[in-house]
């Protein structure tokens, strides 16, 4: 099962409206992707800016459509990004 660690980095001045996105990204991405497990949002404690992502997905295609509908997601996360994400791919064993 593949799972995928997300690390973002939010603008100073776009928190809130990163909050609110990425709770509407998770609540969309459980609802409308069934191979989905797991879409699980982290506020880093020590530095709002920072976001963390945990998603876990039944097989690589349900990944992979994950994938394919996120990219139209790209406008959402141009508004709030800081810079890069820090994606990282995990197998679970």
């Amino acid at each position: 099962m593949p799972s995928v660690v997300a690390t973002i980095q939010v603008k100073e001045d776009k928190i809130e409206e990163a909050r609110q996105f990425l709770k509407e990204l998770a609540a969309g991405t459980l609802a409308n992707e069934p191979g989905t497990l797991a879409y699980v949002i982290h506020q880093q404690a020590d530095d709002p800016t920072r976001f963390v992502i945990y998603e876990k997905y039944e097989s690589d295609e349900a990944f992979k459509l994950h994938s394919k509908n996120l990219a139209s997601k790209g406008a959402g996360f141009a508004g709030i990004l800081a810079g890069a994400p820090k994606i990282v791919m995990l197998q679970e064993v």
